[in-house]
């Protein structure tokens, strides 16, 4: 695994992070790859001169990070990278700051993001990836009555128009953001009617991707997450109503 880049050790640094640094390294430069499995633990800790100690604490961080996962019965394997590297510290930041950050400023964030991506995506925008954003509004007509697969048929649509802008850290960025919004949207997914709530604003999108109208889907867009953040907002004033009941 390390024979072209041999593994030296750093004294200034602990043997743990070292280890992490080290299979970091050989991920971003290509020597590991999604999918790959990691030596067996015993061989690994003599090839990078450490203990098996040192070997698990270093995994355990990148495990934590999202870069490594352990499967019981197959060993460690390197994780795809995307979203789930940036919600574990997103996630950590919001639950130790100060400040609570609310659902308007995740919200505030997501429109920025998601009005130029359907302006990128208007413009960029080719057959086949029309026909994609078709069949994931086709699942969502056909799942109204089951809200966990209407709601992933939703991040699907939303999760291709991001593909399709041509800069993967809008893809990053925005599935991290909806995994972080993730209670709040089945909470209020399970409170609407999808067939006026979301169905018609996403064939608006849809329909100005199709006719490369970057304008149109930027408004689209606007409108969309508009009508989201007032049904949250209803959803919200109705559990109010009923506690106080």
């Amino acid at each position: 695994m390390t024979k072209n880049s041999p593994f030296k050790l750093d004294t200034k640094r602990s043997l743990a992070e070292q280890v992490a640094d080290r299979i970091t390294e050989l991920v971003v430069g290509g020597d590991l790859v999604a999918g790959d499995r990691l030596p067996p633990e015993v061989d690994l800790a003599i090839e990078m001169g450490v203990s098996r100690t040192a070997l698990r604490e270093g995994m355990r961080t990148l495990e934590a990070q999202g870069l490594l996962k352990i499967l019981p019965g197959v060993g460690t394997v390197v994780r795809e990278v995307g979203s789930d590297q940036l919600v574990q510290p997103l996630s950590l930041y919001v639950e130790v700051s100060d400040s609570e950050i609310s659902f308007e400023e995740f919200h505030a964030v997501r429109v920025i993001l998601e009005t130029e991506v359907a302006a990128l995506a208007a413009g960029a925008a080719v057959d086949s990836d029309v026909l994609i954003l078709k069949g994931f509004m086709a699942d969502m007509e056909m799942n109204v009555a089951d809200a966990d697969a209407f709601a992933a048929s939703d991040a699907s649509f939303h999760e291709s128009l991001a593909k399709m802008a041509s800069n993967p850290l809008f893809g990053l960025l925005i599935g991290a953001l909806r995994v972080l919004l993730e209670d709040h949207i089945r909470e209020v997914v399970g409170q609407i009617d999808p067939v006026t709530d979301v169905i018609p604003y996403h064939a608006a999108i849809l329909e100005a991707v199709e006719d490369h109208d970057a304008d149109s889907a930027r408004r689209a867009m606007e409108n969309h997450l508009a009508k989201v953040k007032k049904n949250y907002y209803s959803t919200v004033a109705r559990g109010q109503r009923k506690a106080h009941r």
